[in-house]
């Protein structure tokens, strides 16, 4: 979820939050929260906008700054790759951020994304963060800004083998407290349909007077059901166009943004017929967690590079949904360590991949698609180092056959980059 910051600023002036018809006593009703993390998106279903990763749970809530004196967040480090909490305005631009390795753990517990070994099974594995108005940067404290709203999202990165979307926990518990010294600790939400629980959310923000975030919120509920609407771009007979195609920063970084998180993206690309994508590259040494190790532990040979790496393929076209993603630990390299992926508009895997070749589907053929290359970086390390940039071209499918995709970035006249 990164590119669609103005786009949708200027969407939820033309679509405010029409239809739910509150009369405008209820404008003054507090917001106070039911339960906790009403919505949960996972890059599937009605809200997959925004160029998700289906390897990412998120988790939303809007809290009423104002009415509460403090803020505290209790609960366990998940079993996965990574987490974090962040605070955003009430129209998705950054306030603060603190992932698992800034989380100081509870007295008695430990802290296993900083731990060199696993902790023994059953160990306590809490922690607690505070959230108020001040400055970012204090040990187990999340600012929230100056603003009367704030919006939280709770992430969970690549679940460890076995474990739930959660990782195997339950979601943070939130407990809340007015400035009367009342205390409100709200149950987890019980994760209805998307639809369901971002509507809520809007009406509870009109019925308190947060119009902003209602608009905001209810323009993404908009540009959800208009996917089926989608007008393609590309024609059946599409032919001709550069052979090879070049990754680079992604625009529009601002829209609820993970602060770590380095994005690398194509330009849309038309489906041509009897053409495949062909995409080639280094990996990057990622984190082990998966097979239950550290994220000290590198999953193959060398020290860790990155917190975690995926490669996705996403429709063109507003609203930006993801057809299918591979993360770091689900992608097949090579002996060299390097990965190749093809895109090819097959229903499912062809039989003629080489072995240890990754498969992404092309989706709709009327629709431009564009990859994205996610990189969530390790402290005080380069992002993506140049040598480690994916590499792509359009090829014909039986040169793949043939010649693999060596001989399809030959034909193209395209040389490989290859780490040190």
């Amino acid at each position: 979820m990164h590119r669609l910051a103005k786009f949708l600023l200027r969407l939820s002036l033309a679509f405010p939050a029409i239809g739910l018809g509150l009369p405008a006593a209820y404008a003054a009703l507090p917001l106070v929260p039911v339960c906790s993390w009403p919505v949960e998106s996972t890059g599937h279903g009605l809200l997959n906008v925004a160029t998700q990763d289906t390897n990412t749970t998120y988790w939303f809530m809007a809290l009423d700054t104002k009415r509460w004196k403090t803020i505290t967040i209790t609960g366990q480090y998940p079993k996965a790759r990574l987490f974090n909490i962040t605070s955003y305005g009430a129209t998705g631009l950054l306030i603060d951020t603190i992932s698992d390795q800034e989380i100081v753990s509870d007295a008695g517990s430990t802290n296993p994304f900083t731990s060199q070994t696993i902790p023994p099974a059953g160990s306590p594995q809490n922690y607690t963060i505070t959230l108020g108005p001040g400055a970012p940067g204090a040990s187990n404290f999340l600012s929230v800004g100056q603003g009367p709203l704030v919006l939280l999202v709770y992430r969970v990165v690549a679940p460890n083998a076995g474990s739930d979307l959660a990782g195997g926990v339950k979601v943070p518990d939130l407990t809340l407290t007015a400035r009367n010294g009342s205390t409100l600790r709200p149950p987890p939400c019980p994760f209805a349909a998307a639809e369901t629980s971002l509507g809520g959310m809007i009406t509870v923000l009109i019925a308190s007077g947060f119009s902003q975030a209602a608009d905001f919120l209810q323009s993404i509920l908009t540009t959800a059901h208009q996917r089926a609407s989608i007008a393609g771009s590309c024609t059946a007979r599409q032919t001709g166009g550069p052979a090879a195609i070049s990754f680079g920063p992604a625009p529009g970084t601002d829209f609820f943004p993970d602060p770590p998180t380095t994005y690398l993206q194509t330009p849309n690309i038309c489906y041509q017929s009897g053409k495949v994508l062909v995409v080639h590259g280094k990996a990057l040494v990622f984190p082990d967690t998966y097979s239950g190790e550290t994220v000290s532990t590198p999953a193959f040979d060398g020290a860790v590079q990155v917190r975690y790496w995926s490669m996705c393929n996403n429709d063109g076209v507003f609203p930006y949904p993801v057809l299918a993603c591979d993360a770091d630990y689900q992608t097949q390299l090579d002996n060299g360590q390097s990965y190749t992926y093809v895109v090819s508009n097959d229903p499912n895997p062809p039989s003629w991949l080489p072995e240890k070749t990754n498969w992404l589907p092309w989706g709709p053929i009327n629709v431009p698609i564009t990859l994205i290359f996610r990189s969530i970086t390790v402290p005080d390390a380069e992002p993506v180092p140049s040598d480690y940039y994916p590499t792509a071209v359009l090829c014909d499918r039986q040169v793949f056959i043939d010649h693999g995709w060596q001989g399809c970035f030959t034909a193209a006249g395209v040389k490989v980059a290859t780490g040190p």
